[in-house]
């Protein structure tokens, strides 16, 4: 598929702004994603709406309520994701796109509602959170660079996610999925060779991917993953213990990424599919250069059920022990 530079350039998308969510238990889902680390910014027994700390929401409303979007083909509770735009000109530019093939509505808050080429429901607004700061971020020691003296390393007791990061998608036709969002201007960063996935980053110059999208193996169209970015693997591992101790599963991890080389932690998401916990994913601009990967690599290495903590019950292994190998 070609595409020009021009149109990938025409849209300046800034990152996922909104996730929408039903659930049987609205304060079931609120408790989830505060222990998560969202901030709940209101709600009551009908709805709820929490944000990272750069301020995108996860918005939850009972499942039966009216203002819902309809469920995706795959039946889970994930029901919109809302893309953030730089301006009005973006948001306009958007709009004339998607009018040229599908119906778009517009919400009385200005939000462009649409569904994509794969029976995604989708949004887009104008981006009106916080700029990100540039941070210093945890100083590491590494052989002739000793960049943390006398201080120790950061221990978290939770995570308090700073964004969301990437979403992901299982669909019956990836290679439609990824022309529909290139034609929006998403830049394409990695595939998997034969229509088997797809990563797409919503910006030239951005994280390796803010948009993944797998090959369905039942032709249905849901979730897969929201992941949620932390300032470092430290602060993966702090929130992870912290979010087994209150008693959510892991789906698997802790482990690293070899494409795009993040670290991540990923649980079970009762509204649907799983959420995931991530740090220093790569960067790309336009030199980057994508592969056709043809093998799986979903890890480099990875844990399939968490972390044993010191106090959960296990017995530590004696001096003794690891002297002996036994």
């Amino acid at each position: 598929m070609h595409y020009s530079r021009a149109l990938e350039t025409a849209m300046a998308f800034v990152g996922i702004d909104t996730v929408v969510f039903g659930a049987p238990d609205v304060a079931l889902a609120r408790n989830m994603f505060s222990d998560w680390g969202l901030n709940k910014l209101r709600g009551g027994s009908d709805s709820v709406v929490l944000e990272t700390a750069l301020g995108s929401q996860v918005v939850v409303r009972r499942e039966d309520g009216p203002q819902l979007p309809p469920r995706l083909s795959g039946g889970s509770n994930f029901r919109e994701v809302i893309w953030g735009v730089a301006s009005g000109k973006e948001l306009d530019a958007v709009a004339e796109e998607l009018a040229r093939d599908r119906k778009v509505n517009a919400d009385k808050n200005g939000t462009l509602h649409s569904v994509d080429d794969s029976g995604i429901n989708v949004g887009f607004r104008v981006w009106t959170h916080k700029k990100e700061k540039p941070s210093r971020g945890t100083r590491f020691n590494s052989p002739g660079l000793r960049a943390r003296v006398n201080s120790e390393a950061a221990v978290y007791a939770r995570a308090r996610p700073y964004r969301m990061g990437h979403i992901a998608f299982f669909v019956p036709d990836v290679k439609a999925g990824e022309k529909f969002y290139r034609r929006l201007g998403f830049w394409l960063s990695d595939r998997y060779a034969g229509g088997a996935a797809t990563f797409l980053r919503n910006a030239a110059r951005g994280d390796h991917h803010n948009l993944f999208l797998l090959k369905s193996r039942n032709g249905a169209t849901d979730i897969h993953h929201i992941a949620f970015e932390v300032r470092d693997v430290h602060e993966v591992f702090g929130g992870g213990l912290h979010f087994t101790k209150s008693g959510w599963a892991t789906a698997v991890g802790p482990g690293r990424h070899p494409i795009s080389s993040a670290y991540f932690w990923y649980f079970r998401n009762p509204l649907g599919g799983m959420i995931e916990y991530f740090c220093d994913p790569d960067f790309l601009t336009p030199k980057w250069k994508p592969t056709n990967y043809r093998l799986n690599r979903f890890s480099e290495w990875h844990l399939v059920d968490g972390i044993k903590q010191a106090g959960d019950g296990h017995a530590r292994p004696s001096l003794a022990t690891a002297k002996t190998g036994s």
